[in-house]
């Protein structure tokens, strides 16, 4: 009886229970006192792999990688907050035919600069090398010599030549130091070492076929190496293949999957493995995941296996966001606007800031809201692109978030009390303080919903939640000018656990949480 306040029936079959003050309020004291606010997995947890951003080389990232790159991030963030080994993958683009056409049509200008002794990073940038790999595909288009040329170089490629291994080196590493500059920009967590491009499977493919071939599922079918489920048909009902090696002995991007599952299964250990792509590759994964399992190839048999799909960012006409001239748009370009455009409306509300505030509040506003718009969508959706709202101060916005956690941070500053110290007991004397307490104790559970689901937008929808009860709260119950000293604390105590809910949210989002804004 001393759990709850009242009991009551509610028609029938119905009773509701109503928690007493003292019970929210020890709960919330218990919690608060702790140093880690999210419930862990059980012992070791569960190792996962995150498999996103999937770059291509010699290919500038353009709006189309913003959300694989931020959603698996924040999958990743979240898996690993909740206690559970997480390895990050990069499945670059860097083998085949497009590798061969760009290192045939860079190796003169390579030699020509190094014939200099000029550092070929400063003349030899990515927008070059995505200028030679389009230039390239044209001359191979329109004239078989360039062709033959370009598949000269990928058997010589495949041959492991020692000097085109050297040119498809460089460009991966200069490829790579322009992608590095846009993660470290959008603080996403990949790094060298988590870089697995499809040449890293290279030597593991024909062992993959082969192992396929043992399970008794390998069909040949007009010369190529084929496996028919039955759960896979085409329009007409006929059996779809799923080719794993083509008649000319090629290799085909499932193959490259299916090698990718055995290593992620039998050397990492992996026990989930999650894939974050476009949903037009929905088919694609659920092909290799089933034959995979048919086949039996994978060294952890019950390892989970998700496909994490989501929609397209489309720009104000409701199609796909394109540039006016029709090409894709650059993620740096996108994210320039975006700082330029946050330090515009810095400029106007907060003139009084240094020249230096100006810019990092800018960067870190800017950034954020590009990243808050796209995670708190339903990742299935198609979304509207659109600066003036995801900018905006009010709203479900990243602005908004931040504002908040500014804004509990300044109370506490006008104090002259460190925010990151401040230890009182919490007590309910009001309905806003009881409310703000409970939505604060929601948050472990919103965070394990985002692992279980692969939705970040559960955890944004909270944030913003969060955000608007501790505004009623800051509304309805004075802080620094409340005359009883015990709730006086109390209010302070709730407001300090409350930036530190907010900013721990926003970490697994990846966005900055500024203390000034």
């Amino acid at each position: 009886k001393d759990w709850f306040s009242r009991v009551e029936m509610a028609g029938p079959g119905f009773i509701n229970l109503y928690l007493a003050d003292r019970v929210i309020e020890n709960s919330f004291n218990e919690l608060a006192a702790q140093t880690v606010i999210v419930e862990q997995a059980p012992a070791g947890g569960e190792k996962t792999v995150v498999d996103y951003s999937s770059v291509n080389i010699a290919k500038q990232m353009h709006v189309g990688h913003l959300r694989s790159t931020i959603i698996g991030d924040v999958l990743a963030r979240v898996i690993e907050e909740l206690g559970n080994p997480v390895v990050r993958q990069n499945h670059l683009g860097d083998w085949g035919l497009p590798m061969a056409m760009v290192i045939w049509k860079a190796e003169p200008e390579i030699a020509a600069i190094e014939k200099r002794g000029v550092e070929l990073t400063s003349e030899l940038t990515l927008a070059r090398l995505e200028e030679l790999y389009k230039s390239a595909s044209a001359e191979c288009k329109e004239n078989p010599a360039a062709a033959t040329a370009c598949h000269d170089y990928l058997v010589r490629l495949q041959q492991g030549d020692k000097a085109l291994l050297d040119l498809w080196h460089k460009i991966i590493r200069i490829s790579m130091a322009e992608v590095y500059r846009i993660y470290r920009l959008l603080d996403v967590k990949l790094f060298e070492e988590n870089e697995r491009g499809e040449s890293y499977y290279r030597d593991m493919l024909a062992d993959t076929v082969a192992e396929l071939g043992k399970s008794g599922k390998l069909v040949e079918s007009q010369g190529a190496q084929c496996v028919f489920l039955d759960e896979f048909k085409g329009k007409d009902g006929s059996p779809l293949p799923v080719i794993v090696q083509k008649s000319d002995g090629g290799f085909n991007y499932g193959t490259f999957d299916l090698a990718g599952l055995r290593y992620r299964t039998a050397t990492l250990g992996a026990q989930r493995i999650v894939y974050v792509t476009d949903a037009r590759q929905a088919l694609h994964f659920k092909q290799i995941f089933a034959v995979a399992r048919a086949a039996g190839i994978l060294a952890v048999p019950d390892v989970k296996l998700e496909h994490v799909p989501f929609g397209t960012i489309l720009g104000e006409d409701n199609k796909p966001l394109k540039t006016r001239s029709g090409e894709n748009v650059k993620l740096a370009d996108l994210l320039s606007e975006a700082v330029e455009r946050a330090y515009q409306v810095v400029n106007e509300k907060n003139p009084g800031l240094s020249e230096e505030q100006k810019q990092q509040v800018a960067r870190t506003v800017g950034i954020g809201a590009v990243k808050y718009a796209d995670l708190s969508q339903n990742r299935n959706n198609d979304y509207v692109f659109s600066f003036d709202r995801m900018l905006a101060l009010n709203g479900n916005t990243a602005p908004y978030l931040q504002y908040a956690h500014a804004r509990i941070c300044s109370i506490f500053r006008r104090a002259g009390l460190n925010i990151d110290e401040f230890a009182a007991a919490a007590v309910i004397s009001q309905r806003e303080e009881r409310d703000l307490m409970v939505k604060l104790m929601e948050f472990s559970a919103a965070v394990s919903a985002v692992a279980a689901e692969l939705r970040p937008h559960i955890l944004c929808n909270y944030l913003y939640e969060l955000a608007a009860c501790f505004s009623s709260f800051y509304d309805k119950c004075p802080v620094l000018s409340c005359e009883d000293e015990k709730i006086k604390a109390s209010r302070l105590m709730i407001s300090s656990f409350t930036r530190r809910t907010l900013a721990k949210g926003l970490e697994l989002l990846g966005i900055s949480a500024p203390r000034e804004m």
